[in-house]
Formats: structure tokens, C-alpha cells, sequence
């Protein structure tokens, strides 16, 4: 991983207070807020009716006519995104001199969009949408960590600016005002009456909607083609609280960690900031953790250092927010002003021990910005922007070599490795069952008897990895462990049963189930249980969630941010799931969906054989490709191209038993005819984020043990000869490589290319 500066070339915001960004800009300087009454009559159903609302006249009027009917979601992010990306001079509708294979999206959002039939979108559908109308076919993440998704959307999207992996990245955020959403706030009595007033009243926070996009590339591309870098993306932070599913660390260790992490990336210290973007909800828990947040990360100085809440202007919108507030910090940076945060009496600003720029903007040369996010799930998450230009020193990170040492799979075959390796031998299978879980506790009582099932399944599989790995780490050494999550849709089960509740009374949410409804719930009941605090988020590309994780995962152990990163996947059988048997690549195949869980320990070698560790692979290469003009085949076959494929002899594919099965047994057979191909999807039924993992896990099982799942029921193969397939459990020899492959069908595909230790 090259170390080069990347810079911000182009930004793009709609929310309560702006159309655009100079509008957006000229409200927050001027402090104009843009919280009104809820316009729409179901919100007369709470007490509480104050939220930032963007006007239907000011989306459609950027749109043109054949996007007006898409999904207020998509159209949101549509608005921004193409302001961001003319801005940055690439056009509106396709990138102009740029392969579109070389143009990425991260994109964050909290809530899932619903659809008019009932039920909900894909998770990483509006990414979709996005990429599609501009013509955008790298690398696609969709990152799901709440309130901080928005800025960890921007970390990652450096990310894959010094992977190589893509020359530009759109990053940004985006959600609506939902009222299912509002209801649950409410019934977390979170919510203020009124305009909120952050840092000053703290009597509860107002939502809010909008979307924000930047487009980050690395400087030298942006300079060579003339661009203009509006500022840098100095460096990222991320860090787990472990404390509670809705409620912030009260101690602020976690907030105070995540903007440690950010400026050490960014080879800054404390005393090199000059202006924070707080994250500032107005929530009497948020308000009092971050001030505690300030004191520790700036000692003394931290009366000197301003902070602003833009959250006093708009409200909190939630998977847009961290965008938004990025967005702010880079016109700060230009024009060397301070927003303020409204709603500081005379009386507030008298008693306040800190600067919290009060009411009015602030004239303020600054040349260092950091931007806080603090989630639900206990995710945090701090971005360090810089002014351009400065000098800077970049060394070549040193090539860190990545292993799996640990496997934990929770699935209906077996739970832990050792049960479900010996049904692989056995071929057996077990399509649709449920995992058993029955007299076992992974977790306090206290925790676990309040646990949905989704949870339950992600702490006993990461449990059982991390004994698998053998790992006996000090208590300190817990606080730089990473967990990645992997999901495709999160909890059916709270997400259904908040659903029902909210459609009853309105009034009366079910709570609990409602701090379960966001994605990244899960990753952190893991970090919770496990006392785990190192960097985390949440991913939700469908199916090949779990490989951009493992990717996620291995750019954080090769940045030196971590040693040991668990990436856990999880997902529920679908509401529409009844199927019983599936036969990968066989054109008489059915379809099931199935529950599942399963863990990876990932390591750096180095620290695997200091402790004695016996991995079972290493982890050679990955590669991602967004759909773009091509078919299905032609997704896969980019996927494939990206990687060394020489000496793969057994390849584990993505198929579930559906009409793409065929595309990516076509382009494996021709792109690698040497090499054995299977899917794990015939053991369980597919499993979502789940059947990926366990792609993962099972073909590093067949690099240390020679046995590989046989390709369930193959008797009339889609593409090519019955011997092209692994039909047997036993393979011939051990295989040296192995690559195993994701998939969204439509959205994205991945390789993983995991070499025998």
C-alpha cells in the first residue's frame, strides 16, 4: 500500500438548509436554520414534531425527468452526487477521461429504503442506483455504521485510493426522513420538542434528511488532469465503544480513541488542530461524552480548540450526517471560516467551558479540520482533512503478509469448525436448517437472554474462531482488535418485529428491537461481548459482503492500524425463503435461504508466529468489480482478470443454484481450465453475507486439509463437463491456491485469492 497524499476534488450537499453547497454554506455562515415543524400529518402522532426537511421542488428541480420517479432515497443521492462529480470536472452523467473501472463508490446509509410493496430494498440498491447513472464500475462498498457512516464511507474511500484499486472515489451518505425511524427516536424519548440546541440545552436531538457526496482522489491524478484539490484527506480514524447498543460510552474513551487514531494516520498531533466538526446531536448523553471526548484528546488547549455542531441547522440525518459534516469541513477549510452552533442563549454561552463558535461564524485561519461521528452500535468514527499543499513526508508502508488463523462457522451443517469439517468429508448437507445454539451461551446471561438471533449467531461464531485461533491476548491488547461485519440485510427478526410494532401504535415502538433494526447492531454486540475496541464498521454488499470485509480487514492490518481484525458475517433466511434443496451450477437447481454466521480471524503473520499460530492460508490478493455496460459474465470475468490466477486449482464460487450460476461457471472454466470448481451454497442454502464467509473459510480448510465441499446434486452442469467440478470431498492433492469468489448478482462481484500456508 502506496502512502500518497489524496485530496478532495468536488463536493456535492442537499439537505435542510441548501439545495447546493453555496446555499448550504451561506445558511451555516449566516446561521440560518433550516428545522421546522414535520410538514407530513402522520408526524401529528408525537409530541415531538421538529425535524431538517428538504423540499421535494428542490430534488426534482436537479433531476431529470426519467430520475423523478425513482425512490426519494436515490434521489437525494442522485442530487448530491452530481454535484459532486461536476464540480470535480468528470461530468454528470459518465466520468469523462476516466475508465469507468477506475471510478469506485463507498457509499453510507443508516436506514434501508422501503419498498411500495412492503418490505425493503437491498441495502446497497441506492449505491447501485448511483453508480449506474454515473457510469461509475469500480470498486462498490456500501457501508452501514449508523450516524458514522457518512465519514467512514470517506476513510474508505482513501482506502482504495492507496490500494490501487481505483483512481477517483465518489464517497458519501445519504437517508431521508422515515417515519418508522422517527417513531423509534421518539420512543427513545431522544428527541427535542423544538429546535435542538447541541452543547448548550442538550435536551434531545432533531432528524433530519439530505444526502453529500466528495469525490477523494490521489493528488497526482487530480493535478494531472488540472483538477483543482479542494482539500486533503489527511488520515481516518475508527474505534468501537463496547459499551451499549444505543447509549455512548460515558467515559468518551472510544470518541477520544477514534480521533487519536485519525490524526496518528494522518502523522499529526493534538496540538496541530485547528477546528473540529463535532458530531453534536443535542442528546444530553452525546453532548457530555464529547465534551469529555475534547478534554482527553486536547488537554489544557481544549477551551482554545473550536467545535461547532452543524446538527443545530439541519438536524441529525443519520447515514448523511458524517458526508455532510465533511462537506462543511472542506468549505471551512476554503474559506477559512467556522460554522457556529445556534441555539447558545446568553446564559449557555456564560456557563460554557468550551468554545462551541456560539451563534455566530467565526473568521479562523486553520489549516487542520477534524470531523467526529459517534454511532449507534457504538461505532465512532474522526476524519482529519488538511488545507493542500503543505509539505508533506509519505513512506512506502512495508509489505505486511496477511494470514487466517481462525474459523468459526454457525451454520446448519454444524457449529464450529471441527463439526462442520467433518460434514464436508461426509457430504453431507443441510439446506435451509436452522443453527443449534440450544443450551449454549456465548455471551453473559444478563446479555444473551436479550439478544436477537442475529447476534446470538455473530458472538458464538466469533467466540469460536477466535478459540479456533488459539488467541490469548492481554486485556489491553483487546483495544486494537478489529471487528469488520459483514451483512446483507441485518436482523429480519427486530427489523420485523419493530416494524409490526410501529404499525400498531406509533407511540408504543418496541425499543429494543428498534437498537437492533441498524446494521452495524450486531458488529457491535460482538465488540460488546468480546471487550473489543479496535477499528470496526459494518458492511452490506449482499453476498459479497463478507470479501469486501476480508478486504477491509486486510488494508487495515497492512496500514499497521491493527494485528488481529475478526471479520463476521451474518444473515437470516429470507421472509420469502421455503426452498429445501440447492444444486449449485445444475441447470434443475433450486433456490433456499438459510441462517448462518460465520467468523475469520485475520492476522498479520508476523504476529501469528510470535504466538505459535498455525494459520490455516494466507491471503494472497482481492479484487472487486462494480457492474457496469457488461452482463453478468462479463462482471465475473473482470473480477477474475484482476488477479494472478496462476496455479489456482480449486476455485469456490458464489453460486446459490440461480440463473447467474451459469455466468460465473462460464468465465471460471475458461479463465482458469485447470482448476476444480465448487460452491458452498449446496451444504446450507445460501446464507447471504454467511454462504461468503464460508466460502472463505471452507476453501482455507482445503488448503491445509486437502477436502473441499463437493458441488451438491451436479448431474446437468450449466457450463462445461460434470469433471470440471469437484464431486468428491477427498480432492487429489492438497491445492496450493485457491480462489474463492462473492457476489451481488447485478451490483457487484469479488475475488479472493488465498494461497496454502
Amino acid at each position: 500500500m502506496a502512502l500518497r497524499p489524496v485530496v478532495i476534488t468536488g463536493v456535492g450537499v442537499i439537505c435542510a438548509v441548501g439545495r447546493d453547497p453555496e446555499e448550504f454554506w451561506a445558511r451555516l455562515t449566516a446561521g440560518g436554520g433550516g428545522i421546522t415543524a414535520v410538514d407530513d400529518e402522520r408526524f401529528a402522532a408525537f409530541e415531538a414534531r421538529f425535524a431538517g426537511q428538504v423540499p421535494d421542488g428542490w430534488i426534482d428541480a436537479q433531476l431529470p425527468a426519467e430520475d423523478t420517479g425513482l425512490d426519494r432515497t436515490a434521489r437525494l443521492a442522485l442530487v448530491a452526487a452530481r454535484q459532486a462529480v461536476a464540480q470535480a470536472g468528470l461530468g454528470t452523467t459518465t466520468p469523462a477521461d476516466l475508465p469507468a473501472e477506475r471510478f469506485g463508490l463507498v457509499l453510507g446509509k443508516c436506514q434501508a429504503t422501503p419498498t411500495a410493496a412492503g418490505g425493503y430494498q437491498p441495502m446497497h440498491a441506492t449505491g447501485d442506483v448511483v453508480a449506474h447513472k454515473l457510469g461509475l464500475a469500480g470498486p462498490r462498498i456500501l457501508v452501514s455504521t449508523a450516524c458514522a457512516a457518512g465519514g467512514n464511507a470517506v476513510g474508505l474511500a482513501k482506502d482504495k485510493i492507496l490500494t490501487g484499486e481505483a483512481d477517483v472515489v465518489l464517497a458519501g451518505g445519504v437517508d431521508p426522513l422515515l417515519f418508522g425511524t422517527y417513531a423509534g427516536f421518539a420512543g427513545l424519548q431522544a428527541l427535542s420538542p423544538r429546535p435542538c440546541g447541541p452543547y448548550s440545552r442538550s435536551d434531545g436531538l432533531n432528524l433530519g434528511e439530505g444526502a453529500a457526496f466528495l469525490v477523494v482522489e490521489a493528488l497526482d491524478h487530480a493535478l494531472a488532469r488540472g483538477a483543482e484539490p479542494l482539500a486533503e484527506v489527511a488520515g481516518y480514524g475508527l474505534s468501537a465503544d463496547a459499551y451499549h447498543a444505543t447509549a455512548p460510552d460515558p467515559t468518551g474513551r472510544g470518541g477520544a480513541t477514534a480521533m487519536r487514531r485519525a490524526l496518528a494516520d494522518a502523522g499529526l498531533d493534538a496540538d496541530a488542530v485547528d477546528y473540529v466538526n463535532g458530531h453534536g446531536t443535542g442528546t444530553p448523553a452525546n453532548d457530555a461524552m464529547e465534551k469529555k471526548v475534547m478534554r482527553a484528546v486536547f488537554g489544557e488547549r481544549a477551551p482554545q480548540v473550536p467545535t461547532s455542531s452543524i446538527k443545530s441547522f439541519i438536524g441529525h440525518t443519520l447515514g448523511a450526517a458524517g458526508a455532510v459534516e465533511a462537506v462543511a469541513s472542506v468549505l471551512a477549510l476554503r474559506t477559512a471560516t467556522a460554522p457556529p452552533t445556534i441555539g447558545f442563549t446568553e446564559e449557555a454561552i456564560a456557563q460554557s467551558t468550551l468554545d462551541f463558535v456560539p451563534n455566530t461564524a467565526r473568521a479562523l485561519d486553520m489549516d487542520v479540520v477534524v470531523s467526529n461521528n459517534y454511532a449507534f452500535g457504538g461505532n465512532n468514527a474522526s476524519l482529519v482533512l488538511r488545507r493542500p499543499g503543505g509539505p508533506r513526508e509519505y513512506d512506502e508502508l512495508p509489505a505486511t503478509e496477511v494470514v487466517l488463523t481462525g474459523l468459526g462457522p454457525v451454520t446448519g451443517l454444524g457449529t464450529g469448525i471441527a463439526e462442520v469439517a467433518e460434514a464436508v468429508a461426509n457430504g453431507r448437507t443441510a439446506v435451509g436448517a436452522e443453527p443449534s445454539l440450544e443450551g449454549r451461551t456465548f455471551a453473559p446471561r444478563s446479555l444473551w437472554r436479550h439478544m436477537n438471533n442475529l447476534s446470538r449467531m455473530a458472538i458464538a461464531a466469533s467466540r469460536l474462531a477466535w478459540e479456533d485461533a488459539e488467541l490469548k491476548l492481554p486485556r489491553a491488547a483487546l483495544d486494537n482488535v478489529g471487528v469488520i461485519f459483514a451483512t446483507a440485510a441485518g436482523s429480519v427478526e427486530s427489523t420485523d418485529g419493530f416494524d409490526e410494532s410501529v404499525l400498531a401504535n406509533p407511540n408504543k415502538p418496541a425499543v429494543l428491537s428498534f437498537s437492533n433494526v441498524v446494521l452495524n447492531a450486531t458488529g457491535g454486540a460482538v465488540c460488546q461481548t468480546l471487550g473489543l475496541r479496535g477499528p470496526t464498521t459494518t458492511i452490506c454488499n449482499g453476498n459479497a459482503s463478507a470479501s469486501i470485509a476480508l478486504d477491509c480487514a486486510v488494508e487495515t492490518i497492512r496500514a499497521g492500524k491493527a494485528e488481529v481484525v475478526i471479520v463476521v458475517a451474518a444473515d437470516e433466511a429470507s421472509r420469502s425463503g421455503d426452498g429445501t434443496q440447492v444444486n449449485p451450477y445444475d441447470r434443475n437447481s433450486g433456490e433456499a435461504s438459510a441462517s448462518a454466521s460465520v467468523a475469520l480471524v485475520v492476522e498479520s503473520a508476523a504476529h501469528a508466529a510470535a504466538r505459535g499460530a498455525t494459520p490455516y492460508a494466507r491471503v494472497l490478493g482481492s479484487a472487486h468489480a462494480g457492474a457496469g455496460a457488461g452482463d453478468e459474465r462479463s462482471l465475473v470475468e473482470r473480477a477474475i482478470a484482476a488477479l494472478p490466477t496462476e496455479g489456482v486449482d480449486l476455485v469456490v464460487g458464489a453460486a446459490t443454484g440461480g440463473a447467474t450460476d451459469e455466468a460465473e461457471a462460464g468465465a471460471v472454466l475458461d479463465a482458469v481450465p485447470s482448476a476444480r470448481l465448487t460452491a458452498t451454497a449446496g451444504l446450507t442454502g445460501d446464507a447471504g453475507a454467511a454462504t461468503g464467509a464460508l466460502n472463505l473459510a471452507l476453501a482455507a480448510l482445503a488448503l491445509r486439509d486437502g477436502v473441499a465441499p463437493a458441488v451438491a446434486g451436479l448431474s446437468s452442469p450449466r457450463a462445461g463437463a460434470v469433471e470440471s467440478y469437484v464431486t468428491k470431498p477427498e480432492l487429489p492433492a492438497a491445492p496450493a491456491k485457491a480462489l474463492v469468489l462473492s457476489a451481488a448478482p447485478g451490483s457487484v462481484r469479488g475475488g479472493t485469492l488465498l494461497g496454502a500456508v
